[in-house]
């Protein structure tokens, strides 16, 4: 996986507040992004968890970040807080993202010696330190670790 990002003060301060919104909650943090200029901010946080996020966490953690930024004025001027899952369109971000997509088909982008490749197979097993895809034609399973993939995405079904 893609080494932790390196944030700006702004955003790691607000993934600090985050982490702290989802504390006591089945919730983990993610992504933060912050984006626009003072005054017009938009902050988007994306939580799951490892069964699911449901719309009632998602709506609280909202509520307790939104208390945290106001109380600690981590951002100047108006801003557009937005808290939800990060969907399938996102890639996934964290190893404890894989669980919940067992058996279903991932497109997954890997670094292979000095290159990069990419492969679809349905997610098979996860592993502390690798993931497991069957890819259709092929005999054996491919492994790859974590530190490997560069981007993993669920291929829908349509």
């Amino acid at each position: 996986m893609n080494p932790q990002p390196t944030f700006n003060p702004l955003t790691a301060r607000v993934h600090a507040l985050a982490e702290e919104a989802v504390a006591g909650a089945d919730l983990f943090v993610v992504d933060v992004e912050v984006r626009g200029r003072t005054g017009s901010r938009v902050v988007e946080v994306y939580v799951d968890s490892d069964a699911g996020a449901g719309l009632d966490e998602i709506a609280e953690t909202s509520r307790r970040l939104s208390f945290l930024l106001d109380t600690e004025d981590v951002i100047k001027g108006k801003y557009n807080l937005h808290v939800s899952s990060p969907g399938t369109s996102r890639a996934l971000a964290l190893p404890r993202q894989y669980p919940h997509h067992i058996g279903r088909d991932l497109r997954v982008t890997y670094a292979s010696d000095s290159e990069e490749t990419t492969i679809v197979g349905t997610l098979s097993a996860v592993g502390d330190d690798a993931i497991t895809l069957a890819v259709k034609g092929q005999v054996n399973p491919t492994e790859l670790p974590f530190s490997a993939i560069r981007e993993a995405l669920v291929e829908l079904p349509w």
